[in-house]
């Protein structure tokens, strides 16, 4: 009588063990990412329009409420905020036209202009002067970027402390004309 028991525990374990590992092989799903450039979105049909670094033809994936859009630094971004040729790197599932996005990463492009901004003592206008350069960064600039990407918060609470000291420098300029 006990051997009849322990071969029939023995036995419903060795089932509960094949339709768990049925019931996990039918769940598991395959991500897959690649990095492409963003060419449109296309709100009516929740479709993100994406051309491949390695394919010749768009691919169209599917944006649902799960997805995850986000930068580098994991912070959110609007899928309306991401312009025309931004680069992606999109995880997805599925295959052929349904692919799906679960998760999509902006990348920041490398910062190839200089703004610098002068404000007259006379009139007090501001203006901007932007110059695009195609040359190879300099150490300095390398070191700069790196720093940007360890730390990106530090480049933007230099850059409004400087605006800030702008800022004062223009109003003192103002209170002394007056």
């Amino acid at each position: 009588m006990n051997t009849k028991i322990t071969t029939l525990g023995a036995a419903l374990l060795a089932v509960g063990c094949f339709w768990s590992s049925q019931a996990l092989a039918q769940t598991s799903t395959t991500v897959t990412t690649t990095n492409g450039a963003f060419t449109e979105y296309v709100p009516g049909s929740e479709t993100m329009v994406v051309r491949s670094e390695t394919g010749t033809s768009p691919l169209r994936y599917s944006v649902t409420k799960q997805t995850t859009i986000v930068d580098e630094t994991g912070a959110p971004v609007a899928i309306d905020r991401i312009s025309p040729g931004s680069q992606l790197s999109i995880q997805y599932t599925g295959s052929g036209d349904r692919l799906v996005a679960s998760r999509v990463v902006v990348q920041r492009a490398a910062p190839a202009t200089t703004t610098v901004t002068t404000v007259p003592a006379v009139t007090g206008q501001q203006t901007n002067t932007t110059t695009t350069t195609t040359r190879p960064l300099t150490r300095e600039e390398k070191h700069a970027l790196k720093e940007e990407r360890e730390h990106p918060g530090r480049a933007e609470k230099k850059a409004i402390e400087h605006q800030k000291h702008v800022l004062e420098k223009a109003k003192d300029t103002l209170d002394d004309h007056d």
